[in-house]
């Protein structure tokens, strides 16, 4: 399910990583180059400060975003974020913000994302492969 050998990732997927889901885990490990939405970091950081083990989490994080490639938001992905939330709000099925953004990068990317979420679905052109 990788495009170029390249693969997205959720932020339920790299905790998933992280937990050694086994299917998880040879997905990952088996993709050529990781991307890392910048939305899925802020994410995975915010959880940290939220846990008891702040730093430990933290240093996980920048960890396996070392072994990534931090997609950026741009200006391309804003234009292609404005379009998946007007399209999503047309046809009545919106997703969590923060999603939004995650599928625009991946949309612009053209890269599949491993993710558990559901309403994924929803965005028209993702690829989203699960486990």
């Amino acid at each position: 399910m990788k495009a170029n050998g390249r693969l997205a990732v959720d932020t339920n997927a790299v905790i998933a990583y992280r937990e050694g889901i086994n299917d998880v885990c040879k997905l990952i490990d088996e993709a050529d180059v990781i991307i890392l939405p910048v939305t899925v970091m802020g994410e995975l950081l915010y959880g940290a400060l939220n846990s008891g083990k702040t730093e430990y989490n933290e240093q996980i994080i920048k960890k396996f975003a070392a072994y990534s490639l931090v997609m950026q938001v741009d200006e391309a992905v804003t234009t292609r974020y404005a379009r998946v939330r007007f399209n999503l709000k047309k046809r009545g099925t919106p997703i969590p913000e923060n999603d939004i953004w995650i599928a625009a990068a991946c949309l612009e990317l053209e890269v599949p994302l491993l993710s558990q979420d559901a309403h994924f679905k929803h965005v028209e052109g993702l690829d989203v492969c699960g486990w």
